[in-house]
């Protein structure tokens, strides 16, 4: 037993054994500590969902580099009635975490009806404003802090970045993956409408939502906001980080490692 339990705790050391789901550490929107995980249901496709979130929370993926970059919210996809949790979020942490980033996954409401668009914004508000505001007490890189969402989730950082910026507390930068949403009869929406924050987009254009990212860099050329696009000939919607991506999206990583590379000097 001894040796089983020193084995592990070299592969856990090397990063081999993945943390549990109990070992997170989990804080509310409002920031109280140790809030339970909402149920996540393992698919076939090897993608975990979860279905309702009764308290909406940030999920902690602190980097070993330190100091850290900053630190990136990731909001997980779901067309707002599910989170596909794993390759749209802990996947991404990692990865993040490995450049040198501290990550907070938001777990916002999903699945409430006609309103649950509106919770949504509400948690990413408050997920953003409590790591501007208390990032450090939990050990949160703040030199730079943005936003970064996939499908549903890049519309709602797209949305909490406009509405932050007409607050006054902008994040510093918005990676929007194959967005949804952002877009009607080809023109950015106003709830949507880009700020000055610089923003990197990643979409396929056999996606079926490829309008929404075409109609945000129109818009933010307009505005003359930042905004690095990157179009790929192929690759669908809702890759994130399976394993194996498809064939023609397999460099946004190293497209996003770029130019996150730049945000941070």
């Amino acid at each position: 037993m001894k040796n089983m339990a020193a084995i592990l705790g070299i592969l856990t050391v090397l990063g081999i054994v993945a943390a549990r789901a109990d070992d997170v550490r989990r804080i509310a929107l409002d920031g109280k500590e140790g809030v339970a995980a909402p149920a996540a249901e393992p698919g076939k496709d090897k993608i975990d969902r979860i279905h309702k979130v009764e308290t909406p929370q940030i999920m902690l993926y602190p980097t070993v580099k330190k100091p850290s970059h900053g630190t990136v919210m990731v909001c997980p996809g779901g067309g707002y009635s599910i989170l596909a949790v794993n390759h749209e979020g802990t996947d991404i942490a990692k990865m993040l975490n490995d450049d040198g980033w501290d990550v907070a996954v938001l777990l916002y409401r999903v699945s409430e009806g006609p309103k649950t668009r509106e919770l949504a914004i509400e948690d990413a508000k408050a997920g953003l404003s409590l790591i501007q505001k208390r990032g450090g007490e939990f050990g949160l890189g703040t030199k730079k802090i943005g936003v970064m969402g996939f499908s549903a989730g890049g519309h709602l950082s797209a949305r909490v970045t406009h509405e932050a910026a007409a607050a006054g507390t902008p994040p510093d930068f918005a990676v929007l993956m194959y967005p949804a949403y952002l877009e009607k009869d080809g023109k950015c929406l106003d709830e949507v409408a880009p700020s000055k924050v610089p923003a990197f987009l990643y979409v396929a254009e056999d996606d079926h939502f490829n309008k929404s990212s075409h109609a945000y860099e129109a818009a933010c050329k307009e505005k003359g906001v930042p905004c690095e696009a990157h179009y790929a000939a192929k690759g669908g919607h809702g890759f994130g980080l399976k394993n194996p991506l498809p064939e023609g999206v397999k460099d946004w990583p190293d497209k996003l490692r770029a130019f996150l590379d730049g945000i941070a000097k």
